[in-house]
């Protein structure tokens, strides 16, 4: 069988990413049990009969390949998982163990991963997120004695690395260092990293040195928030989190001075895999880096003993190393989207290069005399143009379908934002890297200066540019309307159809057409449909309120309280369709109202935060908390927010209470906050469509209205039903699930 481990690692990652992204969904699993049943029956078939041995062997091996993943993962989540979630998830646990990675700091928290080896006295292998919004006297890879209350983690990013439980610094933590220390090589690689990383930020302006450490060493955190929202908007975000390639361009020209020293084959192999192992640890074995790390080890040991590695069977190997023993891997979408592009790659990329070069009739024979040699560069520059362009379209096309569905837009420009920045960032990866190991190198430490200058114009350069094309009015499209999924569809069966046609050439013209076609129609009528929505959107966050004001072009939180183990889940959520947000509003400090502001801060540009508080020396605080800027305001106020054309929302302040009176066109919603006194309340306001509470308010009898929602624990509900019952026939809590109010629809 000529691909076997190609077979096996996309079969893997097939079925993997199908249990793991349908939430093990029973439905997905019948599939994929008949699929592999199926499989076996006609191998089996095809082997005995004789007629295509050859096909039924392969059959066979996709079936077990299938089996064994989706079995794999159901006893990796049984076993490991849920263990873990099951035994300590919410609760209050005292454990010892050693802080794993390097404690990453930004301006207003630090976090770190603890690997525990013992947890309320007993042996135990777990890895915990610990986020600290105070500093935490402890090193990198020190053991520590720690009480925290954990919850369960839900960024796939951390799971992907076995993180199940997080804690937070103000449940109670309590952490006591050691002094011990484990040293490993792993451990050595982080100190080169943080050393590098000081060498950046002596050498460099801020805004320079953190792209350097994100496109050298994949650390994202310490970039401007704007920044961040610059790469994402046009697409790059790739080139500021370590992947294949970053590795490729280092090694390259770790290669290029290598065989500069010797032509040897097994040293030059030895030199490869030193510099991939190395530049693996020092960036945190991310799974992107580590997939083109084992391809590129693969393809090194081939060429020293005079073979060709076949790519799609290197690409699978890795994709066993990845998922074989750690299923939860493809939980990583970075993972996903790297198997992908160098997928789409191998297929297409050489294919477009062809055809690009037959279309322009290409052909570079040198000619003599000085104009010849200028022509025969030309073209020589034009080809790789060409190869460039190949490359990030093969790539573009194949993360395309992943990209739409993860993260519900995709970036037009992100081709030529890419082939423009491409330069620029192999040359700071390369100068970084030098300026950064030569500068805590002693006596030769001047030499890293030079680097750091091009280091510095280049990320001049990059941010320059991904500035630019992020202002641009369709940098972005988002893609959670219908109509983007039957333009992916409509466009998936076109190409099949092609595989079947003969008149290929006339199919394509008639296929880009239909494709074309169908986007264009579809985007049209997306717009004239959902020019005038609105909604509100009440979260499942345990004990308080968090709801949103969606409306096409704008996001607005009118309370953003809750558990704080539901912050990812809310945020994510949010930043699937909005990078900011147009209003917060704190109703009052209270946790219930308030606690997972810190949360909305990090993630998101607030353009205006309102908080109601009477106490005019919290409000000087929190004028000057954290760099955002706060109105605060007390008394009895009354004001309106239009937070769209066809949505307000009416704030009025009443004897220490903010009451919001919501309004779309066809639905109004009155939010209304514990030891709320509804006599209070102006009369005209106390018939609302909706009521959003946490709690049974005061003279509640005041108020007609058709449905009550109840955000809060599904005890609290239980408690308070009755009561609530006596308000509205109709009462809706979100203790099981969120709650969505068509506000401008009924």
């Amino acid at each position: 069988m000529k691909r076997l481990f190609g077979l096996i690692g996309f079969t893997f990652l097939f079925v993997l990413s199908a249990v793991f992204y349908s939430d093990f969904n029973e439905i997905v699993f019948a599939i994929i049990g008949s699929l592999g049943l199926l499989s076996v029956a006609v191998g089996i078939f095809l082997i005995a009969s004789k007629k295509n041995k050859s096909f039924g062997k392969s059959l066979c091996v996709f079936a077990f390949a299938v089996i064994y993943s989706a079995g794999n993962m159901i006893g990796y989540s049984e076993y490991i998982n849920n263990t873990v979630i099951n035994n300590y998830s919410d609760k209050e646990i005292t454990a010892s163990g050693y802080i794993c990675d390097e404690i990453i700091t930004t301006d207003s928290s630090c976090s770190f991963v603890i690997k525990t080896d013992k947890i309320n006295g007993q042996p135990s292998d777990a890895k915990i997120q610990i986020i600290s919004y105070s500093n935490v006297d402890a090193e990198p890879f020190e053991k520590v004695n720690f009480t925290a209350h954990t919850y369960k983690n839900n960024v796939n990013s951390q799971i992907s690395h076995g993180i199940f439980l997080k804690a937070y610094s103000y449940d109670g933590f309590k952490i006591e260092p050691t002094g011990e220390k484990a040293t490993t090589f792993y451990s050595f690689a982080v100190s080169i990293r943080r050393a590098m990383k000081n060498s950046l930020d002596m050498l460099l302006p801020e805004d320079y040195s953190t792209l350097c450490r994100a496109v050298l060493l994949g650390e994202k955190t310490a970039l401007d928030s704007s920044v961040k929202d610059d790469f994402s908007l046009t697409g790059t975000s790739f080139l500021i989190v370590v992947s294949g390639m970053h590795l490729v361009i280092i090694t390259s020209f770790v290669l290029l001075l290598v065989r500069k020293l010797t032509k040897n084959r097994f040293l030059i192999t030895a030199f490869t895999t030193f510099t991939v192992i190395a530049f693996m640890a020092v960036t945190g074995f991310a799974h992107s880096v580590v997939r083109a790390g084992v391809m590129m080890i693969i393809v090194s040991f081939a060429s020293s003993n005079l073979r060709i590695a076949d790519s799609l069977n290197n690409l699978g190997f890795a994709a066993i190393v990845l998922t074989a023993f750690n299923p939860y891997a493809v939980a990583d979408i970075g993972m996903l989207l790297s198997f992908s592009a160098t997928t789409g790659i191998i297929l297409w990329s050489r294919l477009i290069e062809r055809s690009v070069l037959r279309f322009f009739h290409y052909k570079n024979k040198r000619k003599d005399g000085f104009v010849g040699t200028v022509v025969y560069y030309i073209k020589r520059l034009f080809k790789i143009c060409v190869n460039m362009l190949s490359v990030s379209v093969s790539a573009f096309l194949w993360i395309l379908p992943i990209t739409a569905v993860a993260f519900n837009r995709i970036s037009p420009t992100v081709i030529l934002v890419s082939l423009l920045c491409e330069p620029f960032v192999s040359a700071l990866l390369v100068c970084s890297l030098l300026c950064s190991v030569l500068f805590i190198c002693p006596f030769i430490s001047f030499f890293a200066y030079p680097f750091g200058l091009v280091s510095g114009l280049c990320s001049k350069a990059i941010l320059w540019l991904v500035s630019t094309f992020s202002q641009l009015p369709f940098s972005t499209i988002k893609t959670h309307s219908l109509y983007w999924f039957v333009w992916i569809g409509v466009s998936v069966l076109l190409a099949i159809g092609g595989l079947f046609v003969i008149n290929r050439k006339f199919y394509v013209k008639i296929s880009v057409s239909v494709s074309i076609s169908v986007l264009v129609i579809g985007a049209s009528l997306n717009v004239l449909l959902t020019a005038d929505n609105g909604e509100m959107k009440i979260y499942n966050v345990g004990n308080g309120v968090f709801a949103t004001v969606n409306c096409p072009d704008s996001c607005s939180v009118i309370s953003c309280g809750g558990n704080r183990a539901s912050a990812d889940d809310v945020t994510a959520d949010i930043s699937e369709r909005y990078s900011d947000i147009e209003y917060m509003i704190i109703p009052n400090q209270n946790n219930k109202y308030s606690s997972l502001e810190r949360f909305a801060v990090t993630k998101f540009d607030l353009n205006n935060i309102l908080v109601y508080d009477n106490d005019i020396e919290k409000q000087n605080l929190l004028n000057a908390f954290d760099g955002n800027s706060r109105q605060t305001f007390g008394g009895n106020s009354h004001f309106t927010l239009n937070l769209s054309d066809t949505v307000t929302d009416e704030v009025i302040c009443v004897d220490n209470t903010m009451f919001q009176f919501i309004k779309g066109k066809n639905m109004t919603v009155l939010f209304v906050p514990t030891d709320a006194d509804l006599s209070n309340l102006p009369e005209k306001y106390r018939n609302p469509d909706c009521l959003l509470i946490d709690k049974v308010p005061e003279n509640f009898d005041l108020i007609s209205c058709n449905t009550v929602i109840f955000s809060g624990l599904e005890k609290q509900f239980k408690k308070n039903y009755d009561s609530i019952k006596e308000i509205s026939p109709t009462v809706i809590s979100t203790s099981e699930r969120n709650i969505t109010v068509n506000l401008n629809g009924g």
